[in-house]
């Protein structure tokens, strides 16, 4: 058994942790400065190299690639490499593909791309701009992961291509998200940056204008804007589809959306409009349908009294049809270290990774030159005498007599000798003596001009500049992201909504029905143990208040609430998001514009109302009460549309609970509790809060709580609800009038009150 070793758990995990975080980020997750790859996509490009599946050879099936990558470099997952590979050949997905894919590689729909044993591929013609040169000794080599073979650290690439295809990658504690840039402008930045070393971000920028997306669009950004998430290496880009009017015969016209955002996926975003048609929430939207090939095509049918601008705003903002990338240059240095870098430190990194190439690559060609010259010399030495050299080999018995007669009678070494032995006599006569005189002539040109260009860094950069010109030529295309200000159109999404009259339906177990017609109440179906609560009919450009027994208020545009087509309607958990044992206790509508004014209408339950536009003198108060006996009165304007998670309008303790919720429409409030007791209390008397809160005690219940309230006059009747047909009648005069706090007076001495109406 090993020794064992006693050591602190957290220190432990701390570095194990930090180990494994260290080789996520290096090995997997994030690119380097230099050639811009993950190891993944660098292993599968560099096999597909040493396969010699070049731009000119023929597509060889994707599962031979992936094969070859998994058992040589990346002994992982072949879902993931085979994706890595689809990705770098996908046009939509990298500005200038790397791979040259044939079969179904996917689309902008989101198509899952074919199984690897049906695609083919090869490398595309720019790709060998980023293979160039690496069997020149151009850049190191590590072993692979059992130690046979050897893979590249990075490749010698003449194309930055970090910038001009862009990456990205989620590792431990970091991520990265680079968008892709035009080659021409990139290179043209690089050549400036060549010839004026001192520049700024700002400099670079009359070059490059900012990102340049393989699906098009428009960049909305400013340029200070842009400039400075390349300064900072961190920002937004807020990139919109571009969308056309068409004329129809008739006066009719349609929408017609030729590019969409990058990374957007077609078919989602057509889902959704699709959604808001259904939902009704854009009338003037009539219908869509994608008539796409090769190019975007998807038409939006409109009514001719559409407002295009406005109902495209729409659109912005609640589809995908405009949507933010975030930049994040955060990668590896040429030390293997992550850092976030501007646009000037990836432009720089770049630059002096090329002038390492070609310093490296010159220096192998020159060993190569150094070599062949000294053979060259070996080859002029025997002809001075070819007869003797020509004597010396016949008389030899074997080739390492040969040899050594050779070397020691032409005072020449091994290397030179072997060369000798190697070639065809007749390539020593004299006319092909002149070719080997010919070549070593231009061979020591060569070797001059080389020498010449590595003792001169000016040269060297001139080297780099001639590479980049090469790369312009051959692949340098036009800009097809547009950067411009647009002026955002505003509207007013009730302009959008249609006027319709709707039934809001609410059962006692929380499932809400919204209908155009509900018929009488007393036909409505309702699951098994369930009954109606609440019912009210709005309009669409309303809102709908729940009030629930958390003492909580959940507020929605009335128009947003899906139709019931069939059965018991939606869950109300399923709308909002409730806490555990919350209940409905009511609904209210609330007219456009929030109101302060309104006036209670006949409904079939206690807390059920509807605003109606009613005397502006008047300010309108609800008046909300706990089964404890605690209340307040509030404005309506506190009412205001909320999120999911509503909005706390009164402070419960545990054991209580709100009841109800009502208008406070005159001078006197009754109240009853469950153990027959009511009392009648000044509404003046009853405390205002404009925010949440307790309240104060109204009625103090006893051993019992409150069961309902309702405002009243003193003139005023109110029915007492003791069953299902079992009720009574008493006038408010009847019931002491009491200020608030007391314990009330008997109403009814057997039998137990259930509600008031």
């Amino acid at each position: 058994m090993g020794q064992e070793i006693n050591s602190d758990l957290q220190d432990e995990l701390e570095s194990r942790f930090l180990t494994y975080a260290l080789s996520t980020i290096v090995s997997r997750s994030l690119p380097d400065v230099r050639d811009g790859l993950k190891p993944i996509h660098r292993r599968i490009l560099y096999a597909m190299e040493s396969m010699g599946m070049n731009a000119a050879s023929k597509h060889v099936k994707s599962a031979k690639i992936i094969g070859e990558v998994l058992g040589k470099y990346h002994p992982h997952g072949d879902a993931s490499t085979y994706e890595s590979m689809v990705r770098m050949a996908q046009d939509f997905s990298m500005r200038y593909p790397l791979v040259d894919g044939k079969g179904n590689f996917g689309s902008l729909d989101g198509d899952s791309p074919a199984a690897y044993r049906y695609t083919e591929g090869r490398l595309t013609p720019i790709t060998a701009f980023l293979l160039r040169d690496i069997k020149k000794d151009t850049v190191d080599f590590r072993p692979n992961y059992d130690n046979t073979l050897k893979e590249p650290v990075v490749l010698p690439s003449r194309i930055p291509n970090l910038l001009v295809n862009g990456a990205s990658g989620i590792a431990v504690g970091m991520a990265c998200s680079f968008p892709s840039h035009n080659l021409l402008e990139v290179m043209n930045a690089l050549i400036s940056l060549i010839e004026t070393p001192e520049q700024t971000v700002g400099d670079l920028m009359t070059h490059i204008k900012g990102p340049d997306f393989p699906t098009s669009g428009i960049i909305l950004n400013s340029k200070a804007d842009i400039q400075k998430s390349y300064e900072t290496g961190s920002g937004a880009i807020k990139i919109r589809g571009q969308w056309k009017l068409e004329t129809l015969p008739r006066g009719k016209k349609q929408i017609i959306i030729t590019e969409i955002p990058y990374s957007v996926n077609k078919a989602r975003m057509i889902e959704k409009i699709a959604e808001i048609i259904i939902a009704k929430k854009l009338p003037a939207l009539t219908d869509v349908r994608d008539e796409s090939d090769e190019r975007i095509r998807v038409v939006l049918e409109i009514k001719s009294t559409a407002d295009e601008k406005k109902l495209m705003s729409y659109l912005f903002k609640h589809t995908d049809f405009e949507t933010n990338f975030q930049i994040n240059f955060t990668c590896l240095k040429p030390n293997g270290e992550p850092d976030r870098l501007s646009l000037l430190d990836i432009c720089q990194y770049f630059l002096e990774f090329r002038k390492q190439v070609i310093t490296r690559r010159l220096n192998f060609e020159l060993a190569l030159l150094e070599k062949r010259l000294h053979q060259l010399a070996g080859f002029a030495a025997l002809f001075s005498d070819l007869d003797k050299a020509l004597e010396l080999i016949r008389s030899s018995k074997s080739r390492k007599e040969a040899h050594d007669k050779l070397r020691n009678y032409f005072d020449l070494d091994d290397d030179q000798t072997s060369a000798i032995l190697e070639i065809p006599l007749y390539r020593l006569v004299a006319m092909e003596m002149d070719k080997i005189l010919q070549e070593q002539e231009e061979k020591l040109n060569e070797k001059k001009r080389i020498e010449a260009i590595l003792a001169s860094p000016q040269k060297i950069w001139a080297e780099v500049k001639q590479e980049f010109e090469e790369i312009k030529e051959k692949h340098g295309d036009k800009r097809r992201t547009k950067i411009k200000t647009v002026q955002n159109i505003e509207y007013n999404e009730e302009d959008f909504i249609e006027h319709e009259d709707v039934y809001i339906i609410l059962s006692q177990n929380g499932w809400l029905r919204k209908s155009k017609s509900m018929g009488d109440v007393s036909s409505l179906k309702f699951k098994e143990n369930d009954q109606l609560l609440d019912s009210l009919q709005t309009n669409t450009r309303n809102l709908l208040a729940i009030f629930t027994s958390f003492g909580a208020v959940y507020t929605s545009k009335v128009y947003s609430l899906p139709f019931t087509r069939s059965g018991f309607g939606e869950p109300i958990q399923s709308l909002f998001k409730f806490g555990d044992g919350e209940k409905v206790i009511g609904l209210m509508a609330l007219p456009a514009g929030n109101e302060k004014s309104a006036s209670s209408s006949k409904s079939t339950g206690q807390t059920s109302m509807k605003f109606l536009k009613s005397s502006k003198s008047k300010k309108f108060e609800l008046l909300v009460v706990s089964a404890n006996g605690f209340g307040f009165r509030f404005p309506v304007s506190n009412l205001s549309e909320t999120t999911r998670t509503g909005r706390k309008i009164m402070s419960l303790k545990a054991d209580d609970s709100m009841i109800g919720f009502g208008p406070v429409t005159h001078s006197h409030v009754f109240m009853a509790t469950g153990n027959g007791k009511a009392m009648v209390v000044p509404t003046d008397q009853i405390t205002q809060l404009t925010g949440s809160g307790k309240g104060v005690i109204l009625m103090k219940p006893g051993e019992g709580h409150l069961v309902g309230f309702k405002s009243v006059s003193l003139k005023d009747k109110v029915t007492l609800v003791f069953g299902a047909k079992d009720e009574k009648e008493i006038t408010v005069k009847s019931v002491r009038l009491c200020n608030r706090g007391g314990q009330g007076v008997i109403v009814s001495k057997r039998k137990k009150i259930l509600k008031i109406k």
